[in-house]
């Protein structure tokens, strides 16, 4: 005859055994579809593609101060401010440009191709384009605190549309945090002043 320890040692092994696979069942379903799906998987500030077709992310930049924008290449007049504004500064970084990481991030992914960033941001060198799907751009203007929105043409030519955004340059430290958000028109002496405060190693750097 067992006796009663025995008994109950068995059905709480048994009930063990159970449990782990109730908790099998219900976990491998889902880690599965996490893994196919690396958008769901992702968890930094941003998943994109750059302008020579390769997915980045915020980490593919690690290391390096970000300087950031948001914009379209059919933008009439803040972006190429922008982007001249960014060119000028990383003219006057000279080596220290190195240490930097540019980022034109387009809100207009339906246009902006990786091939077509390319050929419009030849003109500004050391600049790198980021497109994406319209979820990945979505993600990355709400994890960095950038608004747009698609404004349709007057004339009701549905390709003729334009895009309201945020036009500031954000500044982040080597490991993706904010540090400062400067306007797009910023002096570019101003910039590197700040970039420059930023890459001396005993700078006090932001949290996000």
């Amino acid at each position: 005859m067992r006796s009663a320890d025995s008994l109950g040692t068995r059905w709480t092994m048994r009930g063990l055994i159970l449990a782990l696979m109730t908790l099998a069942v219900t976990l491998i379903p889902a880690l599965a579809a996490r893994a196919d799906d690396p958008d769901r998987a992702f968890s930094g500030r941003f998943l994109l593609v750059d302008m020579n077709g390769r997915t980045v992310s915020d980490e593919t930049y690690a290391g390096k101060v970000r300087l950031v924008s948001f914009g379209y290449t059919y933008c009439p007049d803040i972006c190429p401010t922008t982007l001249n504004t960014l060119s000028a500064a990383l003219d006057q970084l000279g080596a220290d440009k190195d240490k930097v990481a540019t980022l034109f991030i387009s809100i207009d992914p339906e246009r902006d191709t990786p091939a077509h960033l390319k050929e419009y941001l030849a003109s500004f060198p050391g600049i790198t384009g980021l497109s994406g799907t319209p979820e990945q751009v979505a993600a990355a203007a709400r994890n960095l605190k950038a608004r747009y929105q698609k404004q349709p043409a007057e004339n009701g030519d549905p390709a003729a549309y334009s895009m309201d955004h945020s036009s500031s340059i954000l500044i982040l430290d080597r490991a993706g945090n904010f540090l400062a958000r400067m306007p797009h028109a910023s002096a570019p002496d101003r910039l590197v002043e700040r970039v420059r405060g930023y890459l001396q190693p005993k700078a006090i750097e932001g949290r996000p």
